[in-house]
C-alpha cells in the first residue's frame, strides 16, 4: 500500500537551506562584534613625560627668622640658612654672618630674605650723636684751638664761624659759616650762665671742598675762627688782608674814606681820625672838623 506523503515533507530542504542562510548570517554578525567593541572602548591613559631641568649652583646664606628693627645688634638676631640659586644672589648679599659680628642694622630688615652690607654699620648711630649730624655729602673734622683761636670758648658746640689762616704775609678767610659740631668732645651747647670752658679740639661740619682747604692750610700757619651769629649769611667784603696794606702810612684822613670823628689827646702829639668805623692815627685835622677844646 503506498504511502502517502505529506507536503510539507517536500519542503523541508528549502527550511534546511534557509536555516543554513541564517546561521551565516548569524555568524557574520557575531563575528564583527568584537570590532564594535573595540572601536568603543576608552583609549589608554597617556603617561606624563618626565622633565629633567638642569640643576643649579646653590648657595647657603643666613637670613632672619622674624623682622628686625633698625639698631638691633647682630648678636640679638635670630639666624636660619636657606639655600638660593646661586645666580640669583647678588654679589653684596651676607654669606657669612661672622663677618659682620659687633655690627648694628641701620635699617629695618625683612624676613627671611638675603641680608646685605649696606643695611649694618660698625658705630651705632644711636650712641654717636655727631655722625647723625652729618648730612649727605658733608664731613665732620676735627681742629686743635686754644683760647685765642676759639674765642675763649664761645666757638662752642652749637656756634657758627668763620675759618680764618693767619700766616706772616696775610690773614685770609678759607671757610664761612661753619657750624661746630662738639668742642672738646661735647656736644653741649655753650650757655648763657658762666664763662664756657676753653677746649682744646673742637668738630667743625664742612663741606668736602671745605674740608680740603682747611686741612691744606694747617701747615701753612695758624688757624683761627671768627665768630658770628647764626642768622648772618652775609659774606666778608674783603676776604683776604696782606701785610704791607697795615704797614702803610696811617694819614688816612687825607688819604679819603668816610671820617665820622676826631679826637686829640690834651698834652699827646698823638691824634685820631674814625674812619669807616676805625680809628686810625692821624696826621692832620679833617677840614670838616673844628677843634673844641675840653677842660
Amino acid at each position: 500500500m503506498a504511502r502517502r506523503v505529506s507536503s510539507s515533507k517536500g519542503k523541508s530542504p528549502s527550511r534546511g537551506k534557509s536555516g543554513f542562510v541564517w546561521v551565516f548570517i548569524l555568524g557574520g554578525v557575531v563575528g564583527m562584534a568584537p570590532l564594535a567593541v573595540q572601536h568603543l572602548r576608552a583609549p589608554p591613559p597617556k603617561v606624563a613625560r618626565t622633565i629633567t631641568v638642569a640643576e643649579y649652583d646653590s648657595v647657603e646664606l643666613p637670613v632672619p627668622t622674624e623682622p628686625v628693627p633698625a639698631g638691633t645688634a647682630v648678636g640679638k638676631i635670630m639666624f636660619q640658612r636657606i639655600r638660593y640659586p646661586k645666580h640669583q644672589v647678588p654679589g653684596n648679599a651676607v654669606t657669612d654672618i661672622n663677618s659682620l659680628s659687633g655690627a648694628v642694622a641701620i635699617a629695618q630688615l625683612p624676613a627671611h630674605l638675603p641680608l646685605f652690607r649696606e643695611n649694618f654699620s660698625f658705630t651705632d648711630p644711636r650712641t654717636n650723636p655727631i655722625e647723625k649730624q652729618i648730612p649727605p655729602a658733608m664731613r665732620a673734622m676735627t681742629l686743635r684751638v686754644d683760647a685765642t683761636s676759639a674765642v675763649e670758648g664761645w666757638a662752642g658746640s652749637g656756634a657758627v664761624v668763620d675759618v680764618l689762616l693767619v700766616t706772616p704775609a696775610q690773614t685770609s678767610v678759607i671757610a664761612e659759616r661753619v657750624r661746630v659740631l662738639s668742642a672738646e668732645r661735647s656736644t653741649a651747647p655753650v650757655g648763657s650762665g658762666d664763662a664756657p670752658m676753653v677746649p682744646s679740639t673742637v668738630t667743625i661740619l664742612v663741606t668736602q671742598e671745605q674740608c680740603l682747604s682747611i686741612n691744606m692750610a694747617i701747615p701753612l700757619g695758624k688757624i683761627a675762627f671768627a665768630l658770628r651769629n647764626g642768622e648772618d649769611i652775609e659774606s666778608w667784603t674783603d676776604p683776604v688782608i696782606a701785610a704791607d696794606r697795615l704797614k702803610r702810612s696811617p694819614k688816612a684822613v687825607v688819604d679819603g674814606g668816610k671820617i665820622s670823628g676826631f679826637i686829640s689827646v690834651k698834652g699827646d702829639s698823638r691824634q685820631f681820625a674814625l674812619r669807616d668805623g676805625v680809628w686810625v692815627k692821624a696826621d692832620a685835622l679833617p677840614s670838616s672838623f673844628s677843634v673844641t677844646r675840653g677842660e
